[in-house]
Parts: structure tokens; C-alpha cells; sequence
């Protein structure tokens, strides 16, 4: 082919159009496009300071709201930037942040701060694509195209001032309108303090049309563990019955595995902001890139708050998605007190004080809101007695007590018009408690051990015994009563395996149907071929003080195996007694000889999940427990109700 000068020209212009300006926000907002010619201009929103002074910071009056961008279209902003100084301790989550599109009236963001940015729990630096918390500033690069205007403000709700507020909002002014399937983007956040067990926690709900891009999530346990984890995403598409999405774990939904346990982490679309063991704690965040979930009609992100919801948590959820306006009002944001993070994790099943009637006392007292101090108070309440002087007393009885000894965790509260006391069970002392702080606060618990239950209750006595210099008063907030039983696990067994726990042709566990020798014959001299052909023998072993015996790396190999447990119960006479049971995975229970429990399934042990009836006889009795594993850790908890005292458990019969 001969080119003319003219076909060359074209030719060049077909080649090296690219080179000037393109149309379209990937122009401006693609790295690959970074040598194109842009037809827009560049502004810059800020604090800076407008006299020419250094004072480059906007102070925000308690209760202001302040419009820190005012923005003419069609535009896209393309980063924010933040960074405040501020003496309220919780003011990542009492500044509010909203986004206006268009004109509209209702948000079409509304986060506190910090969650917006990563984390509602404190400030941890983290980098990611999108949005992260760096050296001390917060910062946005998600594309927020609008047409018209757009306006971005912040309200102060922390109590108090805020000394600084810095900021930076870039924007590209456009040349061309911008084209019809063009989204907005959306940012909401939910707060459930106590997750509910009947339903899924919500992420978000959506109606329009459009599609979800990420989210960050906030987690506490109220047992200081990390159940909750077993949680699976549940995420419902205009209208489905079913989900379209359906996941194995809350970590592995973050692209994380086995409870996070490498720890933290930080990716460009998912990463670990916060593990924090000894509270139970998990921030994480996740966006979606190439799979991002679009949606005509609506969307319901859910996620399970542990497997089948059977765990508490204090859940708190930032969503960020795209979609064509007008979008669904969001849900009324709670007020200040009640996003600040939890202090105090006052346990599922505690009883109210506010519920128990006061004796031996002529004090006042009265059941008080506490919601404005704080979302830690259970049931948003506690029991308030107001005392005058030292020596004054009350009395009380935890109702609902059905075994014979409970260790009780009395959850107070502190604040400047409160006095101390001494906690006593009949004549002895068994706990104190100094009440004073500068503002109303949880107070944490005071651990009482050993008491002993009367009359199906437990018996307390509170004398106040001064109060701090600072106090201007002697009154007691008590909000709850946790009580967990003196467990007293069975402290012995003979134990003995590894055995195969096979799989069938389902891929179902078979090792809890298998019959392997100790179902035959209980000789503790004898030893049995076990898992891999490798001889097995009865040992002794002692429960730790904890109650659970790991077996996990005890026993080789260590995973699709079943080990089994002796021990013998020695009863004065015909008797129905409880045995409380937890086990990872499953167990299988004997009594005598005699199957009379079996749960096949995997799951993590707990204290006391299965309560199997033993219908002893009199003399002594052979318990045999069979414990299995599919994968990972396994191990188990054996107890016996002996509310009367009269059995004798040993891992031998006795003469």
C-alpha cells in the first residue's frame, strides 16, 4: 500500500489521537491514561488560611454543621484528604460526615468520620486503594461524579470543640456533560450494639438501581473471643429469595482464613486494620473491583453474627456503593453517645439490676436511662441508690440461680456524685468498689467467687463506706449481674486413640458409627491397633483448670480421628443427674455400655452446649465419651451436675 501525504496525516491522527484530549471520567481517572490531554481543570477546596496567616483550620463549635465544599458541575471529585485534633477521646465517631449530590435533601453520605475512612475503633494506619488513615491524616480517592453541585459538610457532635479541622477536597471540573450511566456513590453506616439471633446483621439496603463497591466493618464480641468469625455474607439481589452470594466465614470474606491468624494486614481492595484478641475486636475492610455486585431493583447485604447468629457482637458496617438517584432514605442515625466504641461488654443472659427488689435498706432508688453516656449499659439502664453517708446499706438477691456455686461479676458505674462500698455474702467480704470519675462511665465488674446459692438465689449485701474527695455524693450505680457456675469438670480420664474416622462414599464422617475396640472391651493393660496401623494405648490425663481438653497435636495424626475418654461415677443410690458437654468436633456418649447421645457436626467446644441426662445406678457406672475431628483443632468439656454431692468420679473403679 502506497500512502499519500494525505493518507499519511490520517493515518498519524488515527495513531496519535490518543495523545490529546478524551472524553469521559476514565480519561481523568485511569493510570493508563495518564498522557492523555484532559478536558477538564483541576480545583482545590480547602482550609487554608484565607488572610495569609498560618491558621490553614477550620474550628468547629459544638453542635456546629460547617459545608467545608460547595461545588458547581458537572465535576468528579477525585481525593480528600482530612486530619482534626480534637481532646474528645471518641471524636472519629462523633464528628459526622454527608455528601450531597445535585441538590438533593437527603445524604447520600452519612458515616462518622472515622468509620468512613477505615475504623470507628481509634485511628490505626492502614493503607489502601481507596480509602485509609496515613501518618495522621484520613484520606478518600473514590471518583464522585455529580451533574449539578455537590456539597460535602461536617457536624461536630462531640460535646465540646474541636480545635482543628484540616482539609483538602480536589476536584476535575468537566467540559462535557457527564454520560447517563454515570452513578453517584454512596457511603452508609449501620450500628447494631447488640446483634440480634434472630436475623442476619445488615450492611446495607438498597433500592434502585446500581452496585455495591465495598465495605469496612467494625466487630466486638461480648465474650472476648472471636466466634462471631463463623458468620457467613448473605447478600439478596432485587428481590431474590436465595442469595446470589453465600459465604464460608466472615474472615474468609475479607480474604482472610482461619480467624486471621496471621494477623494484620494491609491489601489495595481487603486487609486487616485492627485484631485485638484480649477484647475480641476485628476491623476489616473489602472492596469490590472486577466484582462489584450490580443490582436493578435492589440489594440486602446481610452477614451472620457467628454460625446461625448464635453469637453477640457489637456490629458497626460502613457501605460504599454506586447508584442512579433518587436512593432510599437512610435509616436515622443513632445519637452520639450511642456510636462512641464499646468499654465495657456486659455478657448476653446477665440479669438486670434494675429488674431485683431492694431489702433491708430505706434508701431511695430508681431504674435511670443511661443511653446519653454511652452505648454500654445493658439494656440501656441501671439501678441508681442514692446514700447519704457512710454505713448506709442495701441488700439483694440474684434471682435464678439452679446450680449450687456461681462466680458473680457485679458490671458498676462510676461518676462524679458516686461513693465506694464493701460487697459482703452474709458476714464475709467479698468484694469493694471506689465509684468516683469525672464524668458518668462504666465502671467495669467486680469479680465475687465461691457463693453459694439459697433458696435458688444469691444473697449480697452492699455497705457504702466513703467516698473520694472529689465526689460530691455517696449514691451506687449497679447496671448487671453476670453469673457463670464454679464449674467443676471432671479431673480425670483415661484416654486412648488415635481410631480412622473414615469418610464415606457422601464424604460423611463415619468414625462415630465405626465400632473400635474400647465399645467392645475396657482393659487399660491392653493396646489396640489405631489410626495408620499405629499402636494405641490407654493413658491418664489430667483436665486443666480451664475445663478443656485439647487434643489437638496430642495425638498423631491429629485430624479425620476419634479418640476416646473413661471415667467411672460412683453413685449411693438410683439417680438422674446431668452430664454438660461441649466438643469440637463431635461426640458420642456411653453410659454403661450404652449409646445415649451423639452429635455429628463441626463446630468449636463449648462450655456446657449439649446436656445429656445420665440415669445412674446405684454402685459405680462407666462413662465413655468418643470424641471425633474432621479438621484443624479438637478437643472437648465434660462436667457432671452434682447439686447434692454425693457422687464420686474417678478414672478407675474403686474398692
Amino acid at each position: 500500500m502506497r500512502f499519500t501525504p494525505w493518507k499519511w496525516s490520517v493515518f498519524a491522527a488515527m495513531i496519535f489521537s490518543g495523545l490529546f484530549a478524551q472524553p469521559g471520567l476514565e480519561n481523568i481517572l485511569s493510570p493508563a491514561h495518564l498522557p492523555y490531554l484532559k478536558n477538564s481543570k483541576l480545583y482545590q477546596v480547602s482550609s487554608f488560611d484565607s488572610s495569609g496567616g498560618n491558621a490553614d483550620r477550620l474550628a468547629l463549635a459544638d453542635g456546629q454543621r460547617a459545608s467545608i465544599a460547595t461545588l458547581e458541575g458537572p465535576g468528579v471529585i477525585t481525593r480528600i484528604w482530612l486530619t482534626i485534633a480534637s481532646r474528645d477521646p471518641y471524636f472519629l465517631r462523633r464528628i459526622v460526615l454527608r455528601m450531597y449530590w445535585d441538590g438533593e435533601e437527603n445524604p447520600s453520605v452519612e458515616t462518622p468520620v472515622g468509620d468512613f475512612f477505615g475504623s470507628g475503633f481509634g485511628y490505626y494506619h492502614y493503607l489502601s486503594h481507596f480509602v485509609g488513615m496515613s501518618s495522621g491524616g484520613y484520606y478518600c480517592y473514590f471518583p464522585m461524579p455529580f451533574r449539578k453541585s455537590a456539597r460535602i459538610e461536617v457536624e461536630n457532635q462531640t460535646g465540646r470543640e474541636v480545635d482543628a479541622f484540616y482539609y483538602h477536597v480536589n476536584y476535575q471540573k468537566l467540559e462535557e456533560p457527564l454520560p447517563k450511566e454515570v452513578a453517584y456513590f454512596h457511603a452508609q453506616w449501620r450500628r447494631e450494639i447488640k446483634t440480634d439471633p434472630a436475623k442476619n446483621y445488615t450492611i446495607l439496603e438498597a433500592a434502585g438501581e446500581g452496585h455495591f463497591v465495598g465495605c469496612n466493618m467494625s466487630m466486638q464480641s461480648y465474650r472476648g473471643n472471636l466466634w462471631f468469625l463463623e458468620g457467613d455474607e448473605m447478600v439478596y439481589v432485587d428481590g431474590e429469595a436465595f442469595p446470589s452470594l453465600y459465604g464460608t466465614g466472615t474472615e474468609d470474606y475479607f480474604t482472610g482464613g482461619w480467624y486471621f491468624n496471621r494477623g494484620e494486614f494491609a491489601g489495595p481492595y481487603h486487609g486487616l486494620i485492627l485484631k485485638d484478641d484480649s477484647l475480641g475486636r476485628i476491623a476489616a475492610y473489602r472492596f469490590h473491583v472486577g466484582d462489584a455486585i450490580p443490582f436493578k431493583k435492589s440489594l440486602r447485604f446481610t452477614m451472620e453474627h457467628g454460625h446461625a447468629n448464635e453469637e453477640t457482637g457489637d456490629y458497626s458496617s460502613t457501605a460504599y456503593w454506586y447508584q442512579k438517584e433518587p436512593h432510599q432514605k437512610f435509616p436515622e442515625m443513632p445519637k452520639a453517645s450511642l456510636r462512641i466504641p464499646l468499654r465495657t461488654a456486659v455478657p448476653p443472659g446477665a440479669i438486670e439490676a434494675e429488674g431485683i427488689t431492694l431489702t433491708q435498706t430505706a434508701l431511695e432508688s430508681r431504674v435511670e436511662e443511661m443511653s446519653d453516656y454511652g452505648p454500654d449499659w445493658s439494656g440501656l439502664k441501671q439501678l441508681t441508690i442514692f446514700a447519704g453517708q457512710p454505713g448506709e446499706r442495701f441488700s439483694l438477691a440474684i434471682p435464678g440461680t439452679i446450680e449450687d456455686r456461681y462466680r458473680v461479676d457485679v458490671y458498676f458505674s462510676k461518676g462524679p456524685q458516686y461513693g465506694n462500698l464493701d460487697i459482703f455474702y452474709g458476714d464475709r467480704k467479698v468484694g469493694d468498689f471506689a465509684g468516683y470519675h469525672p464524668q458518668i462511665h462504666p465502671g467495669g465488674y467486680v469479680r465475687l467467687h465461691l457463693l453459694k446459692t439459697v433458696d435458688a438465689a444469691i444473697p449480697l449485701t452492699f455497705v457504702v463506706t466513703g467516698k473520694a474527695p472529689q465526689s460530691s455524693g455517696y449514691a451506687v450505680g449497679i447496671d448487671a449481674f453476670a453469673l457463670e457456675p464454679e464449674r467443676q469438670f471432671i479431673p480425670e480420664w483415661y484416654m486412648i486413640g488415635p481410631f480412622p474416622n473414615r469418610k464415606g462414599a457422601n464424604q460423611n464422617r463415619l468414625g462415630l458409627q465405626e465400632i473400635f475396640p474400647p465399645e467392645k472391651e475396657i482393659d487399660l493393660d491392653k493396646t489396640y491397633p489405631g489410626a495408620d496401623g499405629r499402636e494405641v494405648r490407654w493413658q491418664l490425663k489430667t483436665t486443666p483448670e480451664n475445663g478443656y481438653i485439647d487434643l489437638y497435636g496430642k495425638y498423631d495424626p491429629f485430624e479425620l480421628v476419634v479418640v476416646y475418654a473413661l471415667a467411672y461415677i460412683h453413685s449411693p443410690a438410683e439417680q438422674e443427674v446431668p452430664l454438660l458437654l461441649g466438643s469440637d468436633d463431635g461426640v458420642k456418649v456411653f453410659l454403661n455400655g450404652q449409646p445415649i447421645h451423639e452429635v455429628l457436626t463441626v463446630r468449636i467446644a463449648k462450655v456446657d452446649e449439649d446436656r445429656v441426662p445420665l440415669r445412674l445406678k446405684k454402685g459405680w457406672n462407666e462413662l465413655l465419651l468418643k470424641i471425633e475431628n474432621n479438621l484443624g483443632g479438637y478437643g472437648f468439656y465434660a462436667r457432671i451436675l452434682d447439686l447434692e454431692g454425693s457422687l464420686k468420679i474417678s478414672p478407675r473403679k474403686q474398692d
